[in-house]
């Protein structure tokens, strides 16, 4: 098993002949989450599959599974998100018309085949469009407040001690 950024396809070829790779990429190696996540622990396990539809059309599935500890955007703490993704992508040749139907159709989304597709990029994008837009924990306190809503600032404290 390896690291995607090992992997680079030609993805309609990979298509034709069915092939498979997987393998496991920690989560520090994708970038462009770094934003949302409240650490860089671990790692995803990810499987890349290529098929042909019954009309020939060809097809690149990704699938990725694990666990990403997401900043809640409520307390910003850790919050534990379980990640399970089955992506089918269209790949569409260059200079090939896009499907009409790709519009519509919810199942799958086109993408442009390459002779030298790099399969992080992929995999990271399909992560991205499975993350919540504001992950929250179901309860917790804003900053600065406790649980029973009494308050915790730096302010109140300063006034408190200048009343005494």
């Amino acid at each position: 098993m390896g690291h995607p950024g090992k992997f680079t396809i030609d993805s309609l070829q990979f298509a034709r002949e069915r092939g498979q790779r997987a393998g496991d990429v920690a989560v520090g190696h994708l970038r462009r989450l770094a934003d949302v996540l409240a650490d860089e622990e671990g790692s995803l396990a990810w499987k890349a599959s290529g098929e042909c539809d019954a009309a020939g059309k060809p097809f690149l599935v990704l699938e990725v599974s694990g666990e990403l500890h997401l900043k809640c955007q409520r307390c910003l703490g850790a919050l534990v998100f379980q990640l399970s993704i089955k992506s089918h992508l269209r790949l569409v040749a260059p200079g090939a018309a896009w499907p009409d139907e790709g519009l519509e159709e919810d199942s799958y989304d086109p993408i442009e085949a390459l002779e030298e597709q790099p399969l992080l990029p992929l995999i990271e994008d399909e992560v991205l469009l499975a993350l919540p837009i504001a992950p929250r924990h179901g309860s917790c306190a804003l900053p600065g407040y406790l649980q029973d809503g009494r308050e915790l600032s730096p302010f109140a404290a300063l006034g408190r001690l200048k009343k005494q």
